[in-house]
């Protein structure tokens, strides 16, 4: 922007369009938003529709847009003023409908303030008339001409919104190829290519090549494959090794055919925003096979190794449950056939569901941090319980379905002494050590960063010197404004360092010499090796100064952590996400009420007919507006609700098939609404579940179901895998 006059103008009116609405001016988020749709492998197919429009195509697709906006606006006041006249006209009294309902329908309809959600008289019965109103006969003899009118008025309004919806997303969608081609340029400086990317370029490089070709270029072949978590696997993954293993399935070497084996299990599929599909997993579970071999075998192993028999019921009976929320068939039937599970030897077993104390419905701030305190105090006061039937802190692992959360967790646990284990203390930007290089870094780059130079010299005070009160020692480093003068200052305390000899070393070499220096070797901990190792890695690649670097630090900081030590004897903390795979003894899951219909979702691509805009695909938000933007609109918006609630049960399915002999659920109790059903939100199964075994009890807070007794010990570990024996030439 700035260079370009036409994206410029873009980006300055979709800013004042933010503006007009309302809105943060701000439009980095839309441009991030079209970031992740280029590198985001689901919309792969979409994006292709739009490579070759440039701006100013989108720019004349959008003034279309809007003038199509105002036609419809215009003949929808003109067809509703015609359906007010003809009540006008007939003499009849407006107040002969209940409330006025029906002509102030009419009005907003007029004045284009008419909302998608608002009711629609689209049958004769909709169109109430007061009993005994006089104009009853008038009114009946009018309604067909009415309902004629306003049937071209909803068709209109179908259109209208529709168009709206897309004209909210224009703007990003015409960034598209500008942010495309800009990670295209980032990619090829760092280079780098993103995973995605190397997928796509795979995919089309060897759909038409044979499999021999492919092999050849390879320089190895494969007769054998094997693929677990298979509902992980991406859809252009997948079609990447059909050639290769079709191959290998449906041809011999030596009267021996290669083989396939898939393992994996679709309710556990919940990578669907990186393009794991557990779609792909059912159809080939039925009778789909993409291969020329038609031997396929399916089994299913049914026994659960892993839980005591008390978890395995409970688990089984509530997602058995849980399937009657599914209209897709294929969902319903993987939940009311294949998730039950038969027990192994272990009886026995114990599970809780809790909830929290009522708090009054609130959108209040205080109210919301009230019941994140309640939700924290649940959770220590499980633990406490759990200590007393004789488990041990590391049986215990926390799971939360919200990073923000397990961090909450990890620090209300901190403050009331219990040690922990989580991402969180394992991260290598909060080691003291790392801080405090980074603050030194800062200081490198600007020495006039006094926050920086107050943060290096309070842990200089702390590890380095012994003369000072830690606050004096700072107090007066601050003092020296020549940089000179601060050095002697620093040398007086033992601390040798020339910032100028520093300056003029590579990044690694920088860092090197300030943790020799400046670290005890006992202060040069893992979070420091790791630390350097990222230094290495980025000025390797890059030939970062320390302005580069600390913007990377800045946006990446976050992805490092150091593997987990063994043997500490702390509580874990981990997202859902994290948890997968693994066992635990003792499995607390709070927080447990995630208001589904808040959840970010996915923008959706719908159908349109091509002719009207130059279009065959246009991005829209999901929401429940969807549904009213014709048949078709209605299918995907149906289709994608089902999908994001196969995602959101088989992520609970993942966090309560985690524990092996406790598990505690956390919940809020909510009360259903008026129509008798419950909100859209996690906390409603467990109701549901509860209120199935008609046990639900508002006044009781706490279900337990099974033996709090811990009946597993702590049996010496007798190791009775066999060697295999190495063969070599």
């Amino acid at each position: 922007a700035g260079e370009d006059k036409t994206l410029t103008k873009l980006l300055i009116d979709f800013t004042m369009e933010k503006t007009d609405d309302d809105k943060s001016w701000d439009i980095s988020r839309e441009i991030l938003e079209t970031g992740r749709l280029v590198l985001n492998e689901n919309n792969r197919n979409e994006i292709t529709h739009f490579q070759h429009k440039s701006i100013a195509e989108f720019v004349e697709i959008k003034n279309k847009l809007a003038e199509a906006c105002k036609v419809l606006e215009k003949e929808n006041a003109g067809l509703a003023e015609s359906a007010l006249l003809l009540i006008e006209k007939n003499g009849i009294d407006t107040n002969s409908f209940p409330y006025g309902t029906f002509p102030k329908h009419l009005d907003y309809i007029a004045k284009n303030d008419a909302k998608q959600n608002n009711h629609k008289f689209d049958t004769f019965e909709a169109i109430k008339i007061k009993k005994g109103a006089k104009d009853l006969v008038l009114i009946e003899q009018i309604i067909p001409e009415l309902l004629s009118l306003l049937a071209l008025v909803y068709s209109n309004l179908e259109k209208l919104n529709f168009y709206k919806a897309f004209l909210k997303n224009i703007t990003p969608l015409s960034l598209l190829n500008t942010v495309s081609n800009e990670l295209t340029k980032i990619q090829e400086e760092q280079n780098l290519l993103s995973i995605s990317e190397f997928n796509a370029i795979i995919h089309k490089e060897i759909q038409n090549q044979p499999a021999p070709f492919i092999y050849e270029r390879l320089g190895e072949r494969y007769r054998h494959f094997f693929i677990d978590e298979f509902q992980d696997t991406s859809e252009m993954q997948w079609q990447n090794l059909i050639p290769l293993i079709d191959n290998a399935t449906s041809s011999e070497i030596d009267g021996e055919k290669g083989t396939l084996m898939i393992v994996g299990d679709p309710k556990q599929s919940i990578y669907r925003w990186r393009g794991g599909k557990a779609e792909q997993f059912i159809e080939l579970s039925k009778n789909h096979n993409p291969f020329n071999n038609p031997e396929k075998v399916l089994e299913h192993l049914d026994k659960n190794y892993r839980s005591y028999s008390q978890i395995i019921e409970f688990n089984n009976e509530f997602f058995q449950l849980l399937s009657n929320e599914f209209v897709n068939e294929d969902y319903k039937d993987l939940y009311a056939n294949h998730s039950h599970q038969k027990s192994n030897d272990k009886t026995g077993g114990y599970v809780n569901i809790s909830f929290i104390p009522k708090i009054e419905e609130s959108e209040d701030e205080e109210e919301e941090l009230g019941k994140t305190e309640l939700y924290l105090l649940a959770t220590l006061n499980t633990i406490q319980k759990v200590q007393i039937q004789g488990f041990e802190l590391k049986d215990i692992v926390i799971l939360t379905r919200k990073r923000s959360h397990g961090i909450a967790v990890a620090n209300y646990l901190t403050e009331q002494g219990i040690p922990i284990l989580s991402s969180e203390t394992l991260m290598i930007k909060n080691a003291t050590e790392v801080q405090f290089i980074i603050h030194l870094l800062k200081y490198l780059k600007n020495s006039a960063d006094k926050e920086s130079k107050a943060y290096f010299l309070e842990y200089l005070a702390q590890n380095s010197q012994e003369k000072l009160p830690v606050h004096d020692f700072i107090a007066e480093g601050m003092s020296y404004t020549n940089e000179t003068d601060f050095e002697n200052w620093l040398e007086s305390f033992d601390v040798a360092l020339s910032f100028q000899n520093i300056r003029k070393k590579s990044l690694y070499e920088m860092v090197e010499l300030v943790v020799s220096i400046l670290l005890k070797p006992a202060k040069s901990n893992a979070y420091v090796q790791y630390f350097l190792d990222i230094v290495l890695e980025r000025d390797i690649r890059n030939q970062a100064g320390i302005s580069d670097f600390l913007n990377y630090w800045d946006k990446n900081s976050e992805k490092f952590s150091i593997p987990s030590p063994e043997g500490n004897n702390a509580v874990r903390i981990m997202t859902i996400h994290k948890s997968k795979g693994l066992e635990f003894p003792v499995v607390i899951f709070p927080f447990a009420e995630e208001d589904y219909s808040r959840s970010p979702k996915d923008k959706l691509w719908i159908n349109a007919a091509e002719d009207d805009f130059g279009l065959s695909k246009v991005l829209i938000d999901n929401s429940k507006a969807v549904a009213g933007f014709g048949e078709e609109a209605k299918l995907v918006y149906d289709q994608k609700s089902q999908e994001e609630l196969l995602d959101n049960i088989n992520v609970l399915y993942v966090a309560l098939t985690r524990a092996e002999e406790h598990l505690y659920i956390i919940s809020q109790y909510l009360k259903p609404k008026k129509d008798g059903e419950y909100p859209n939100n996690m906390a409603s199964f467990f109701i549901k579940y509860l209120a199935n075994k008609h046990i639900i009890d508002e006044e009781k807070l706490e279900y337990e179901f099974g033996n709090p007794i811990k009946l597993s010990t702590l049996k010496q570990h007798v190791n009775t895998t066999k060697s295999i024996p190495l063969v070599s030439d």
